[in-house]
């Protein structure tokens, strides 16, 4: 009897535990006391991260308070940094590894609870690129999930790009605008608002050429302009486009970062692009944001997470 009341109550506390709430990039910094304002002011420009699309910009929204205002909702955001003099003055669920105190769920579901002792942690890249797969986690979790009405993408989506050769995580929030399997292209929408528009696009060929820089900016323009709707003058702004190599799951190629612009309609956004290759074809992943004078990059960060999905239909066997 005694360990089924026990097993009731420990159910009663997760079902009144609620969900993390707050903005997906946003990162609450709780700092006690005695820490000096404009270090922690430096520490939080030292690890900001950049994205630079149309303009450049910042990727997590910092917000402040001081270890005495932590309280009610405060406590229950989806990223949580504490700032501190002394370890004793940090949360004691958090474990401390490679020099960051991390914690998940301490006051919500779906929250990430980290902390550093200052003076004294220098190591500001690690730190960041921790946020930075905290957002992409809580970005990912919104995506699939919380704001669509049904769960994750269906099968039935995945199981017909199968039949290509190919997946890709495809959440029901997108929606199918173009199929031309004789011409190798299909195409997804996501309105977010009346003001933003989101492209999802795959296009594929068969042959074994491997791409240079410059000919995956040709080929990614050349796309858009035959086979995006009314862009026959869309082009990639060579003064800002980012290009690195990827390996995704072992596919290797290219991942383009930059701005689009469309002389005819005196309109322009941001694009990202994988332009990968393997076993005799070549594939272009492909995000478009439209979202004119507002923030473009969680829509960017988006379009990574869901062309992340891609996979060779082999692999979906593994």
């Amino acid at each position: 009897m005694k360990r089924l009341v026990i097993i009731a109550l420990l159910t009663l506390l997760v079902a009144c535990t609620a969900p993390a709430i707050g903005p997906v990039k946003g990162v609450l910094i709780v700092y006690e006391p005695g820490i000096d304002l404009q270090k922690l002011d430096i520490l939080l420009e030292d690890i900001q991260l950049h994205v630079t699309t149309v303009d450049t910009e910042k990727v997590f929204d910092f917000s402040t308070c001081s270890a005495e205002d932590f309280r009610d909702d405060l406590k229950t955001r989806r990223t949580i940094l504490f700032v501190t003099e002394n370890s004793l003055q940090l949360p004691d669920e958090l474990q401390l590894l490679d020099g960051i105190y991390r914690g998940e769920d301490l006051w919500a579901e779906d929250q990430v609870v980290l902390g550093i002792v200052l003076p004294g942690y220098t190591d500001t890249d690690a730190l960041s690129n921790l946020l930075e797969h905290t957002y992409n986690h809580h970005l990912e979790s919104y995506i699939y999930g919380s704001f669509v009405a049904t769960q994750m993408s269906s099968p039935e989506r995945i199981d017909s790009l199968l039949t290509l050769g190919f997946s890709m995580d495809i959440p029901k929030s997108y929606h199918l605008k173009e199929w031309n399997l004789e011409s190798g292209f299909i195409q997804y929408q996501r309105y977010v608002s009346d003001e933003c528009l989101i492209l999802l696009s795959i296009r594929w060929i068969d042959d074994s050429v491997v791409l240079s820089p410059d000919d995956a900016i040709l080929w990614r323009e050349a796309v858009a302009r035959n086979y995006f709707y009314d862009s026959a003058a869309d082009s990639v702004d060579r003064s800002s486009v980012e290009v690195q190599p990827i390996n995704l799951r072992g596919l290797h190629g290219l991942r383009l970062l930059g701005m689009w612009r469309n002389p005819d309609h005196l309109n322009a956004g941001a694009f990202t692009s994988y332009v990968l290759r393997s076993n005799g074809r070549r594939y272009l992943l492909d995000t478009v944001v439209f979202h004119e004078h507002r923030e473009k990059e969680p829509y960017i960060r988006e379009g990574w997470i869901i062309m992340n999905t891609f996979m060779l239909g082999d692999d979906n066997d593994r």
